[in-house]
C-alpha cells in the first residue's frame, strides 16, 4: 500500500478541514451559550451587559477564525489551480 504525497496543498487542505471542523464545534457551543443565557435571565450574581460582552468577544473571536478558513481555502484553491497549470 502506497502513501500519497504529501504536498503543501493537501497539508493546507487536511489544516482547513480540520479547523473548519473546530470552527463547527464552538460555533455550536457559542450558540448553545447564548441560549442558556437567554433561557436564565441575568441575577445579582451576572449582568446584561456582561453576558452580551463575553457572547460579542467570542462571536468575534469566531469572526476572525472564519476569514482564516476562507483564505485557507482560497489559498489551497490557488495551489490547486497552479498544480493543473504547471502539469499541463
Amino acid at each position: 500500500m502506497s502513501n500519497p504525497q504529501l504536498t503543501a496543498a493537501s497539508f493546507l487542505s487536511r489544516s482547513v478541514e480540520d479547523e473548519q471542523r473546530r470552527f463547527a464545534q464552538e460555533a455550536e457551543r457559542l450558540a448553545e451559550q447564548a441560549a442558556r443565557i437567554a433561557a436564565n435571565p441575568p441575577n445579582g450574581q451576572r449582568t446584561a451587559s456582561g453576558d452580551l460582552t463575553r457572547l460579542i468577544a467570542e462571536a468575534t473571536y469566531l469572526l476572525k477564525r472564519a476569514v482564516t478558513i476562507e483564505a485557507g481555502l482560497e489559498a489551497v484553491g490557488l495551489m490547486g489551480a497552479e498544480t493543473a497549470t504547471t502539469k499541463k
